[in-house]
C-alpha cells in the first residue's frame, strides 16, 4: 500500500519481468512503427493500425468497415508503404480486420 511519502510512478518506463515485459516491449515496437507508419499512409488510411507480424504477414486492425474493404482493395499500395520501413520490408502479405468493440 502506498503510503503519503511515496513518490509516483512514471508507467512509461515500467519495465515488467517475464511474460507481460515481453508483452510492453512489442507494444511501444509496435506504437512506433505505427507513427513511422502514419507519415507515409494516406489519409483514407490514417486508422489502420499495425497490431501484429507474424513470420512475413502483418495484420492490421481498424474499427471502421469502410476502410477495411478500402485497404484490402489496395494491398499492393500498402504493401509499397511497408518497404519504405527497414524493420518491415520483409513483409508479403497482409491481413486487414476490424475491431468494432468501444474501449
Amino acid at each position: 500500500m502506498r503510503t503519503p511519502n511515496d513518490k509516483p510512478i512514471n508507467v512509461a518506463n515500467f519495465n515488467p519481468k517475464g511474460k507481460l515485459g515481453l508483452l510492453f516491449t512489442q507494444a511501444r515496437a509496435f506504437n512506433q512503427l505505427n507513427d513511422q507508419l502514419s507519415e507515409f499512409l494516406p489519409d483514407a488510411f490514417k486508422t489502420l493500425s499495425l497490431c501484429a507480424i507474424k513470420g512475413n504477414t502483418a495484420t492490421f486492425v481498424t474499427h471502421n468497415q469502410a476502410v477495411a474493404f478500402r485497404a484490402q482493395k489496395q494491398h499492393e499500395m500498402l504493401l509499397g508503404v511497408l518497404k519504405q520501413l527497414d524493420a518491415l520490408a520483409d513483409i508479403q502479405e497482409i491481413v486487414i480486420k476490424v475491431d468494432l468493440k468501444e474501449y
